[in-house]
């Protein structure tokens, strides 16, 4: 394994984030196809400015909160 370095760091810290991103994209992608309505509700948010790692995590608790509430 390569010595700790800042910049090995850094170029690790944005290969993490690619892969994070990526990851998010996978899960965005299956969800349009298994919940179109859920998907079209992620859309809207992304619109109006929220990333999507954070619109994806409001569906999941706001439909988790509405499975409970029935």
């Amino acid at each position: 394994m390569a010595q700790f370095t800042s910049a090995n760091a850094a170029a690790y810290g944005r290969r993490g984030g690619q892969r994070s991103y990526q990851r998010l994209e996978q899960q965005y992608a299956d969800l349009v196809l298994s919940n179109p309505s859920a998907a079209e509700r992620v859309a809207h948010l992304i619109c109006q400015g929220r990333r999507l790692g954070l619109a994806l995590r409001v569906i999941k608790i706001t439909d988790r909160m509405n499975q409970r509430g029935q």
